[in-house]
């Protein structure tokens, strides 16, 4: 696989790998999980700071680059040859992760760093601006949707600086950004922890078109004539807060209002 294929550009300014890895906030001797190392610059300035690092690497002439450069039997480093998605990221106990995204399989990697819940003690990504933006776009705006809401109900996220194309060996087209992820504690207790996935699917439902409203867009799944008695059904998820959506969910779940269909969908999530 090519690395135009891959999505792969290496951060190489410096100042910039130095204040990922001091966003991070680690102290020496914790373990780092880095998704795509690459040439591997972000993980020796890691490696400076005493961390230990935990490499995921998915393209194997990489692997081969980072295990030439620093040979297996490093006490403070290993290289793991496997893609990011099919790696139990708990394997480790609590870690901080780091990661340069390609853009094409940022939203996955999200999801797949979500259920960790505080075993991830924080996340310090670098991803296009585009999505960074959605990730932090408050309730009401235009970047605001589904992938903005689940991020929010997982992780207070937090724009910590853009980073210019220049930054780069072979710079991309679009401006890149680094946002810092800290799970939530305790997310609001609408909705229960073995919940959880219903409730994503629930989201997933009422985003599915942006421009229509909650009882359009979750009339195949709840009842209409409930939904038709909830004054928030009229507007749209953009315009709703997390707490309200959790309440609405509590709500149909509570009421029993869920169609068979959905009742069906959301057990085979």
């Amino acid at each position: 696989m090519s690395r135009q294929k891959l999505g792969q550009h290496f951060l190489r300014s410096q100042p910039i790998l130095e204040r990922i890895a001091a966003a991070l906030e680690a102290v020496p001797d914790e373990r780092i999980v880095e998704i795509g190392p690459g040439k591997g610059a972000l993980t020796n300035v890691l490696l400076n700071l005493g961390l230990r690092v935990e490499a995921v690497e998915i393209d194997p002439d990489l692997v081969a680059h980072l295990r030439e450069k620093w040979p297996p039997g490093s006490t403070r480093l290993r290289v793991h040859e496997a893609d990011v998605l099919e790696t139990a990221l708990d394997r480790w106990g609590p870690v901080r992760i780091a990661g340069n995204l390609p853009y094409y399989i940022t939203s996955p990697i999200l999801r797949k760093l979500f259920p960790l819940g505080t075993a991830m003690r924080c996340a310090v990504l670098l991803m296009q601006r585009e999505v960074a933006d959605r990730l932090v776009a408050a309730p009401g705006s235009r970047e605001y949707g589904f992938l903005s809401a689940l991020t929010q109900w997982h992780t207070i996220p937090e724009l910590l600086f853009r980073v210019p194309p220049g930054a780069f060996h072979v710079p991309p087209k679009v401006e890149s950004a680094v946002v810092r992820l800290k799970p939530i504690s305790h997310p609001p207790a609408s909705v229960a922890p073995d919940e959880y996935a219903r409730f994503e699917r629930f989201l997933g439902w009422c985003f599915a078109q942006k421009r229509k409203n909650l009882r359009n867009n979750l009339r195949a799944y709840a009842n209409g004539d409930f939904l038709e008695a909830r004054a928030e059904s009229k507007l749209r998820a953009e315009q709703m807060k997390l707490n309200e959506m959790g309440a609405l969910f509590r709500t149909i779940e509570d009421g029993g209002a869920w169609r068979t269909e959905a009742n069906r969908e959301a057990s085979d999530s």
